[in-house]
Order: structure tokens, then C-alpha cells, then sequence
């Protein structure tokens, strides 16, 4: 198998639980052996969504949502609520979401969509 680089949205480990980034690697047989839906996607340009987390899901608990940009992009605004950073997404990138607690994140697909596929995994990714 090979590997895939992700960017994971998670919680710091403040109080406030704040939303960050951090990279970590993950060999393809982890995305297959926890595989439990895939979407594709297509969002129109300029669609936003303000603060909110990676929910716990109602059926199976910890799940990572993990977003791979095929085309165009979105950014994700992180940190703190008053001052959030926003880190873009291309084509290529992996994105996954599990910040279940505290704030949450924002997110603003780029100004040419984006066309990505969504995996619902069980368990959250190791950062």
C-alpha cells in the first residue's frame, strides 16, 4: 500500500479546545479498512459555513470526515474564534475533520468550486 499526506483539523490542547491544523501520513489500507460511506461533492464558489465541528456521529461514534480536493479548492479558517487563519486546499490535497469539541472551524470553498470526495471513516485519525 502507499501513503497519503492529510491534513487534520483537530482541537488543541487548550481549555477552549481550539481548532487547529496538523500533517500527519496514513497508509491507503487505513482509509479502505475504515471506509464506511463516499460522496462525491461538488460545492459552487464562494459557499461559506461559519464556525462548527467534526460531530461525534449519531450511529458510529468517533468518525473522521475526510475531504479529497479533486478540483478547484476551499479554504479552512482555524484557531482562535476572534482571529481565525485560513489555510487553502488544492487539488490533491486530503483533508480530514475531527474536531469534536470547543469552537469548531469555518470554511469558504475557492472562487472556482470545488469537486472533492468525501469518506465517512470510523474512528478518529492519529495526529
Amino acid at each position: 500500500m502507499s501513503e497519503i499526506k492529510v491534513s487534520v483539523v483537530c482541537c488543541d490542547d487548550s481549555a477552549e479546545k481550539r481548532s487547529r491544523i496538523v500533517e500527519t501520513t496514513v497508509d491507503t489500507s487505513w482509509l479502505s479498512d475504515r471506509l464506511i460511506e463516499t460522496a462525491e461533492q461538488e460545492v459552487a464558489a464562494g459557499e461559506a459555513r461559519g464556525l462548527h465541528n467534526g460531530a461525534i456521529h449519531p450511529e458510529h461514534g468517533a468518525v473522521t470526515y475526510l475531504q479529497e480536493v479533486n478540483e478547484g479548492g476551499f479554504s479552512v479558517f482555524v484557531g482562535d474564534p476572534d482571529n481565525l487563519q485560513e489555510t487553502f486546499f488544492g487539488v490533491g490535497s486530503f483533508v480530514a475533520f475531527i474536531d469534536a469539541e470547543g469552537p469548531g472551524h469555518a470554511s469558504k470553498v475557492g472562487p472556482e468550486g470545488v469537486k472533492r470526495t468525501f469518506r465517512l471513516l470510523k474512528g478518529h485519525i492519529e495526529t
